[in-house]
């Protein structure tokens, strides 16, 4: 409930500093990951002009305890901050550390380093640690989904 409220607080009231002040609390302070999760979307989709949002999202990227609200965070970077180059960084530790151990649901519950691993295939293709990091996580990730998505990408890109 609290998320949809959030969802339509950013939608009809986005010129509301309220709103923004709020947002950016819940994406940060708030106790329930799904909530921080609909707030960093909220705060992407709605005020990616405003420097505190690339901070924040970058912050929970790293850093909160969560792995739904640190997928959430690299794909609003993703989406909305695409193709910049300081954030490989962010993308590759992510799909490199991610302490994520699996969910029995990762259609709902996605794998950060999966989702990492995905914006770097798609964003930076070029970049000299991409293919070593596909068959490094090909052959050692402790999750099969994070391995079998790995082992497809390189079978594309090496024949």
């Amino acid at each position: 409930m609290r998320c949809a409220a959030i969802q339509a607080l950013a939608s009809n009231f986005p010129d509301d500093p309220d709103t923004r002040t709020f947002l950016k609390d819940r994406a940060t302070a708030d106790n329930d990951e799904y909530v921080r999760g609909a707030a960093i979307e909220a705060l992407a989709s709605n005020f990616k002009d405003d420097p505190d949002t690339h901070s924040i999202l970058k912050d929970r990227a790293t850093a909160d305890n969560h792995g739904d609200v640190r997928c959430a965070a690299i794909q609003a970077l993703a989406k909305y901050f695409r193709n910049q180059p300081e954030l490989f960084e962010i993308y590759y530790n992510c799909a490199m550390n991610d302490s994520f151990e699996g969910s029995d649901d990762p259609w709902f519950n996605p794998n950060p380093r999966r989702v990492a691993l995905e914006i770097i295939v798609k964003q930076f293709p070029q970049y000299p640690q991409t293919l070593p990091l596909l068959r490094d996580k090909a052959a050692n990730d402790p999750d099969e989904e994070v391995r079998e998505f790995a082992q497809q990408k390189l079978k594309e890109w090496e024949g």
